[in-house]
């Protein structure tokens, strides 16, 4: 169930309770806007963190590429004073490094579709707020209109949006996946595990030829 869904539930519930009680609905509509300034915080709060994840991970993945460009100058510099075991330990560094940057990648593209999508519904939701605010007037003498319990549900449905509901279902649905997709790629079989150390040692070799070939050529 949407947040707009169960918002709109829980002000026709006290709808139907105050006009039963001969309660003035102004009372209601004051505490319906205070609750979603409370949602609307919490949406806030949560995108702020997202974000802050985002630059957390994106600062990681800096200091990946700054550590492997590192050693990868290091190799460079023992090879070229002839020390061959000293620059394939090098190497072998620089392939640690380098093999965390595009898992931080990955998760730095679904971070930022996720917070995208989170900044265009808070607008969306910042509007219905701005919306209610300013026909608070009008709502209010409908309500204060309304003969029937029937009557302010019908009114107070304005208020509610199930399309609403539907994107923060779908974007429920694109955390989950994300992190889904993030365990998977921490994930690693035992026996992928064996190939992906042969392929990283081939590699390892294949830069250490390429950065003697570099020296002869220079």
């Amino acid at each position: 169930m949407g947040l707009f869904e169960r918002m709109g539930q829980a002000i026709r519930a006290q709808v139907n309770s105050l006009i039963q009680e001969n309660q003035d609905p102004e009372k209601l509509l004051e505490k319906a806007i205070l609750e979603m300034e409370g949602e609307l915080i919490q949406m806030r709060q949560a995108l702020a963190a997202a974000v802050a994840t985002q630059k957390r991970t994106e600062r990681q993945r800096q200091q990946q590429e700054k550590a492997a460009q590192t050693w990868h100058e290091r190799a460079q510099l023992a090879l070229h004073h002839g020390n061959e075991e000293l620059a394939r330990q090098a190497l072998n560094q620089w392939q640690t490094y380098q093999s965390q940057i595009a898992p931080l990648q990955t998760s730095l593209q679904q971070q930022t579709a996720i917070i995208q999508k989170l900044k265009k519904e808070l607008l969306t939701i910042e509007r219905k707020y701005a919306e209610m605010k300013a026909q608070k007037s009008l709502y209010l003498a409908r309500l204060r209109s309304a003969s029937a319990s029937q009557k302010a549900q019908e009114i107070m449905g304005s208020l509610n949006s199930s399309q609403m509901g539907t994107i923060f279902e779908k974007l429920e649905a694109k955390v989950l996946e994300a992190e889904s997709q993030a365990d998977l790629i921490g994930y690693k079989d035992p026996l992928e595990r064996q190939f992906q150390d042969l392929e990283g040692q081939k590699q390892i070799e294949a830069e250490l030829l390429k950065l003697k070939q570099e020296n002869l050529d220079g």
